[in-house]
């Protein structure tokens, strides 16, 4: 009996404790399931060691890109939404490293909402079974995991081409009319990405030295870092176009379309006509690499007088004479508002007869024409102003070889007479010659001898001898080796008629 009193007691005063509200109660010291739990963002920036930054949810499970959601909407419905859950939240919260601007929120079709980034709707995937799977990568080749980082992306939709006339049409992947998919590369927005159909493997050759048509197709460039995994990063690359950088891909240079307003369009796969602007993928074959690799003989800066002639920049004389050489490469830095720079075939206005073999961007009033003299080439070209007569010039065409060799003639004493190398009995003509050439003159004017001068006089003062043999000979072959230092403008006279003279333009 005592040992129970004892037993009572002890207990009674441990309850008592217990719920003593004194100083030394512990009733007011949190346990450990009373402490705040760590409450993660809603979505959360991951680094994943394949595939480096990635975007997940507050429990670390991955987030995805779907290719068809081309202009922002979800077009995963149904029994696709079940294996790919739309992403939503109540309240968006961000890791630090992202941006609220990148993200938003759509209504879906099926009356629920779904979290955006850069326009592109998130989801999540049904296979990734715990936080930092990624699983759904590449399914289908139409699924991505969600990166911040991406500097392209990849779309799949209908092509929607416009004509230059504002039709539109729906083209396959061939470019033709036709129903269907196609992938396309966007940039991280998803905004078509195109290429031109004339340019070469690293070479723009649609943009103007002044960027002054980069408003309409404006060059694409960003900092190269992450792909869709489905693209190969090597398959990408840069130039510089004109101090501006231009990314490539399998050596395209890239470009946007002006006409393209919303997210999602392709209208520049028909514009002017389809094909000529395409759109690429993985399948898209390598550019073709430049046929000529020659560098530029002489690039000649083209500017106006007026509606009445073209001024070079080597020169004083109002439409100068030209002389290019075959398989050579030349740079027209046209500036000349208002008057188009034509090469032709036929001294003319208008634009018939233009000569495009090795042209790029022919009849341009601003920008760089670049000209590559084919090994075929006439004798004898024209360069013109489409709507002004007196805007014109010739360009004689030589070959490579050393010396040029022509026949000079005359009509009584009025002028000399040109043939050959270019010239068809061309009286008095102004013409150029380049230093470090040679030019061979056969003389057959008895009574009118033939001086090369410095100065634009009858008599024989002023002769320049220097590189030319038979100076002054009448019936004889003067051959004239131009020096490096020869001065930019000699003359040809006859020593006793001043009627009978023109003009050597010396050029590099």
């Amino acid at each position: 009996m005592k040992n129970f009193f004892v037993f009572v007691f002890v207990t009674l005063f441990v309850i008592s404790c217990s719920d003593d509200n004194g100083y030394g109660n512990d009733q007011d010291q949190g346990s450990d399931d009373d402490q705040p739990v760590a409450v993660e963002n809603s979505v959360r920036l991951s680094v994943d060691p394949d595939f480096g930054n990635v975007l997940t949810n507050s429990e670390g499970f991955t987030l995805y890109f779907f290719a068809p959601d081309s202009k922002g909407g979800s077009n995963c419905l149904n029994g696709c939404a079940t294996t790919w859950p739309a992403f939503d939240v109540s309240e968006l919260t961000l890791d630090e490293g992202l941006s609220a601007n990148d993200f938003g929120t759509i209504a879906r079709t099926d009356g629920g909402t779904q979290v955006t980034y850069k326009g592109w709707p998130l989801y999540l995937f049904a296979n990734d079974t715990a936080a930092g799977q990624i699983n759904g990568d590449g399914s289908g080749g139409v699924w991505f995991v969600a990166k911040p980082d991406y500097s392209v992306m990849l779309t799949q939709s209908q092509l929607v081409g416009r004509d230059s006339d504002g039709n539109e049409t729906n083209l396959n992947s061939s470019f033709e009319e036709g129903e269907g998919s196609t992938f396309y590369i966007t940039d991280d927005n998803g905004v078509t990405l195109y290429h031109f159909s004339n340019d070469e493997s690293g070479t723009n050759n649609f943009t103007n030295a002044d960027l002054s048509n980069n408003g309409v197709w404006p060059i694409f460039h960003t900092e190269l870092r992450n792909v869709p995994s489905v693209l190969n990063i090597d398959d990408f690359g840069a130039i510089d176009v004109f101090g501006e950088a231009q990314l490539t891909y399998k050596g395209w240079p890239l470009y946007k379309f002006s006409g393209d307003e919303n997210r999602g369009d392709n209208f520049g796969v028909g514009f002017p006509s389809a094909g000529v602007w395409p759109i690429l993928n993985e399948n898209t074959q390598n550019a073709p690499e430049p046929e000529n690799v020659n560098s530029v003989e002489t690039t000649f800066g083209v500017t106006n007088v007026g509606a009445s002639a073209y001024v070079f920049d080597f020169t004083d004389i109002e439409n100068p004479e030209l002389e290019l050489t075959r398989g050579s490469t030349y740079e027209f830095n046209v500036n000349s508002p208002g008057h188009p720079f034509i090469i032709k075939s036929v001294s003319s206005t208008g634009t018939e007869n233009s000569f495009n073999d090795g042209v790029t961007n022919n009849g341009i009033a601003e920008g760089t024409i670049t000209f590559t003299v084919p090994e075929d080439a006439p004798d004898v070209l024209f360069y013109n102003c489409e709507f002004h007569a007196s805007m014109t010039g010739r360009i004689r065409i030589v070959d490579a070889e050393e010396t040029t060799a022509m026949d000079v003639t005359n009509n009584g004493a009025v002028s000399y007479i040109f043939a050959g190398s270019g010239f068809a009995n061309d009286e008095n003509p102004n013409f150029t010659l380049r230093r470090g050439r040679t030019y061979q003159f056969n003389v057959n004017t008895p009574g009118h001898p033939f001086l090369i001068k410095s100065v634009q006089s009858t008599g024989t003062g002023n002769e320049f001898d220097d590189g030319v043999t038979n100076n002054g000979a009448s019936t004889a072959t003067i051959t004239f080796t131009v020096p490096a230092d020869a001065p930019d403008t000699l003359f040809y006279n006859c020593e006793f008629h001043g009627t009978m003279t023109g003009i050597f333009v010396i050029t590099d």
